[in-house]
């Protein structure tokens, strides 16, 4: 497919989210990059799993009343969890992209589900209200492990490595979680630069566990 008929019909997937709440508005343009170029890449089977991180994110943020998330993300947003693997995928790789993809999925998941725990466990702090940045609960680590397998799937539509992009996946959330830490020290690290990275690091860690 022509790259700039790819990005247009992204675009114009991205107006649709934002009238269904999934985006905030004004968003478009960063769901035409990270929908765009997967669908360039790698085709529609791609593109599907982008949307379905998408929608993953929309429905887990709109069942957690709690969340900050629930009247959709914002373009930083999108480019912070879906720009690494859009590139990934781009630059001929299906198994970083499925990876940094899975990563994004399992970091949203364990926040938007683990906010419901009671309580949660901070590194420096010990024992702390749930949702607490970097702070970690059982339930949400459940549900870390889910997100990322929940890739499984599309892993094998796309002829990629299962494992590696599980255990890509659950690597790249955790390394979120660890980040958090920094995050916590310094007013210039904001959350987008954490989960721009953890996506970043889950790619990797999928791509060089295959070599």
């Amino acid at each position: 497919m022509n790259l700039l008929l790819a990005l247009l019909i992204a675009f114009g997937l991205g107006l649709l989210a934002e009238r269904l709440g999934w985006l905030r508005p004004n968003t478009a343009w960063a769901a035409a990059l990270v929908g765009g170029l997967p669908l360039w890449a790698g085709g529609i089977p791609a593109a599907l799993a982008v949307l379905f991180l998408v929608a993953l994110g929309s429905a887990a943020s709109r069942l957690n009343p709690n969340s900050h998330d629930r009247s959709g993300r914002t373009a930083f947003q999108v480019l912070a969890n879906g720009l690494p693997a859009a590139l990934g995928i781009a630059l001929g790789s299906p198994t970083y992209f499925l990876a940094a993809l899975a990563t994004a999925a399992a970091d949203t998941l364990a926040t938007e589900v683990g906010s419901h725990s009671k309580t949660a466990w901070h590194p420096c702090k010990g024992r702390v209200k749930a949702g607490t940045n970097a702070a970690v609960s059982w339930l949400g680590t459940t549900a870390l492990g889910i997100g990322a397998l929940l890739f499984a799937p599309w892993a094998v539509l796309l002829g990629v490595p299962v494992w590696a992009v599980v255990v890509g996946g659950v690597s790249g959330a955790l390394l979120d979680t660890l980040l958090g830490l920094w995050e916590d020290r310094h007013d210039w690290w904001s959350n987008h630069l954490t989960n721009l990275l953890a996506s970043t690091a889950g790619g990797l860690i999928a791509v060089l566990l295959t070599k």
